[in-house]
Parts: C-alpha cells; structure tokens; sequence
C-alpha cells in the first residue's frame, strides 16, 4: 500500500495518522497502538458466536475478521466472500434471548438473507431437505433458498436446488427443463402411498415425494401426473404413474411395487417391500418368473400375535448404526 498517510494534528502528544485507501479510510494511533478501518475498530467474534449452534453447523471453525456494523450490538465481516460476488455476513446477538442472527448482505445486488436454524423445519419436512441444507430467507422476495450446509464451498451460492416460496406454500426444485414440487406429507395422497408400501422400508421421516413438471401440473387432471418417490436414507426410488397406478422400481426398471404383499412365505414379517416383474400388454402374467422382496437393515423386533401360531415381525431403524441404515439385501 503506497497511499500517504498524513499526521492529524501537529500535537506530539497525539499518535493519530490517517491513509485513505480506495474507498476506505484507515487511521492508526500510533501511541496506544489503536487501528480503524472507516472509522471502526477491527477485531473477531465473541465466543458466544462462535459457539453457537447456528454458527457451528454453517461456518465451522471459519474465523472472521470484523468490524462494528451501523446496527448496534451487531459486527460485520471485514472482508468480503465468495470472489467476485463480494458477499458480507453480520452478525448480532441479543443477550436477553441469546438468539443469533446471522445475516448474509450481497454487495453487489443488494440482496439481503438470513439464515435459518435447520431445527425450525424438523417437524415439517422429510429429513434430507432439513439435515442436508442450510436455508437462506429472502425477507424481499418471501422466498427459502435451500443451499449447501458448509459456507466455505465453491458453489454455496449457486448450488441452491430447491427454494419454498413463503406465498405459494411449495417447495420446488430450480431445475428449468423440469421443474419438481414436493409433495406435503400432511396431505393424504403421501399417507395413503407411504403406509401402504413404503412404511415397509423406513421411517416417514425418510421418505419424500416429488410432482413432475410442475409448471404444468395445476392444468393437469389429477389422472395425469407422474411422482417421484424417493427413499434419501436407502438411496432408491420409485416412480408412481396416475395413469395406470403402477409404481415403477428406478433401480430394478423391469419391475414394480406389487399391489399384493404376500410373499407366500416368511410368514409374520411385515418389513420389506415386495416387486414383481411389469406386465405385458397390460396383462399380468398367471405365473410370476421371478419377485423381489427388499429388505432394509435393522433391528429385528418380534411379537405374538393372540390366537395364532406365529408372530409379527418388524425391523426398527432408528436405533441401528447409522453406517448401514443404507443397506438393504433382497
């Protein structure tokens, strides 16, 4: 840096020296060893910020240089972020709540987000749309960008795949050659497929559904669309056709969900998914040439069943080892 510094006043007792460096003015005392930037003393954030859970989980151990912003009880980041789309964060911390706020300011467009604790959507939305993205209010626009947890990646800011619109009630995906909605699990389309089948497999929690083109879907009659089902801890999908009512297997594409779950043996388990191969010409064929049964990894638990013979037997996964909660065996 090459600019002039100039001495602000001719007293000897006074160590103050002023530099203006682009835009900005830099004063240092060189007496009590002080130092502004615009005015403003630079330094790092309090622990109680750095410690918190909304923090943690989004910037890690990231330290930031700051300043103190216009707000009061609130520092801003010295430097900007993500190359050229030059982004700042604020933080602020109210000590009689000891809630944080963190804010994300764009620079250039003057955009304004903040960020969301993950939990608040705990209760509202399938599991891989909670724990696997950070999420983003666009106070302006009413809109939840749903983006990369970790701030530090290359595309936190353009990998944003899904975005809730506060005015329509939906989360859709960003993709423009086929748009997706999600479908609510409240609603009784989800309950009537996911305790038919697909509670065989996992937990609800696990489970989400996507309307294809979505663009369009509202037009269509409700025998004409085509869903998604996507099963995030086990890694395996499902397409459901309005029109037929079959339910298409994405990893087996010969096969589908059988509308009849009894194996003819293995009496009791209620676990597992059964698939049969598609038919032909809209037949079914009187005698199957192979079926599927899937069955997740898990905690076998049984119990007897009053006035019979045998007992029911189910597989828990939410006390098992996360490492094989994405297993399955046929």
């Amino acid at each position: 840096m090459n600019e002039q510094w100039k001495k602000r006043n001719e007293d000897i007792y006074d160590g103050w020296y002023d530099c203006r460096y682009e835009s900005r003015y830099i004063s240092i005392d060189c007496i009590k060893g002080t130092f502004l930037f615009d005015g403003m003393t630079i330094g790092l954030l309090p622990e109680k910020i750095t410690s918190n859970e909304l923090f943690v989980r989004v910037f890690g151990e990231h330290i930031f240089e700051v300043q103190a912003a216009k707000s009061s009880n609130t520092d801003i980041t010295k430097h900007s972020y993500h190359g050229d789309r030059r982004i700042q964060y604020e933080f602020h911390f109210n000590d009689q709540t000891e809630c944080l706020t963190i804010t994300e300011r764009h620079i250039q467009t003057n955009e304004i987000f903040e960020l969301i604790p993950h939990n608040c959507f705990e209760t509202e939305l399938p599991d891989m749309f909670v724990s696997d993205h950070s999420h983003w209010w666009n106070a302006k626009d009413q809109t939840v960008e749903f983006r990369p947890v970790h701030f530090n990646g290359t595309d936190f800011l353009n990998n944003k795949p899904y975005i809730l619109s506060i005015e329509t009630g939906y989360i859709i995906t960003t993709e423009i050659v086929n748009t997706q909605i999600l479908v609510n699990q409240s609603s009784a389309f989800f309950e009537n497929l996911f305790n038919r089948y697909f509670i065989r497999l996992d937990d609800k929690s696990c489970v989400y559904m996507m309307i294809d083109n979505a663009s369009h879907f509202i037009q269509l009659p409700l025998n004409d669309i085509i869903i998604h089902i996507h099963l995030s801890r086990l890694r395996i999908a499902f397409k459901y056709n309005s029109n037929s009512g079959m339910i298409t297997s994405r990893e087996y594409s010969d096969m589908c969900i059988d509308e009849n779950q009894w194996l003819g043996t293995l009496t009791g388990l209620i676990s597992g998914l059964l698939l049969a191969t598609l038919p032909i010409n809209n037949h079914r064929l009187a005698h199957y040439p192979y079926r599927k049964l899937i069955v997740p990894f898990g905690q076998i638990h049984g119990a007897e069943v009053l006035h019979n013979n045998y007992q029911t037997i189910t597989i828990q996964r939410k006390s098992f080892l996360k490492k094989y909660l994405h297993h399955y065996f046929f």
